[in-house]
């Protein structure tokens, strides 16, 4: 139902350099402990939901991470309810629900084509997992854009 992509955060050792003004003044170089990779939180945070494409990509790479925190971000309100209500039979929760659509395939790229902006509603063709183009409905709710649940022509 919903397919997305997105971003990846590098993450690389820093190093401090310490002169010292002796006679033998040397320049030592130590490294410091590698940054730990960010949380699904601070990832979530740093991704860009400008465009419907930016936002279909963070939501592609999200569920090939199964960052739930990302994937929860870049769902309208509405299709976060819509998911929580037709897991409520199943006694599952909306994480639940976001685990097991991480858990299904997706195409092997995040290729998009074809977005479309008319006012605060989008669309774009995304690849599904079987290779057709697709169309995915977005909507801007504040400044970002959001994956919403499919409102026809």
């Amino acid at each position: 139902m919903f397919c997305v992509s997105g971003c990846q955060t590098k993450t690389e050792p820093t190093t401090s350099t310490t002169n010292t003004n002796s006679q033998n003044s040397t320049s030592a170089t130590s490294p410091t402990k590698p940054v730990a990779p960010p949380t699904p939180e601070q990832s979530s945070a740093a991704v860009s939901l400008a465009t419907p494409t930016d936002t279909y990509k963070a939501g592609y790479a999200a569920r090939q991470q199964k960052d739930l925190a990302l994937l929860k971000r870049v769902l309208s309100k509405e299709a976060q309810e819509f998911l929580a209500d037709i897991g409520k039979d199943e006694k599952k929760t909306l994480d639940d629900q976001l685990r097991e659509l991480a858990d299904k395939p997706q195409a092997k790229t995040a290729e998009t084509k074809n977005e479309k902006i008319n006012g605060n509603r989008a669309t774009l063709e995304y690849l599904d997992e079987d290779g057709k183009w697709v169309t995915m409905d977005f909507v801007k709710e504040g400044p970002e854009w959001k994956i919403d649940l499919p409102k026809g022509p």
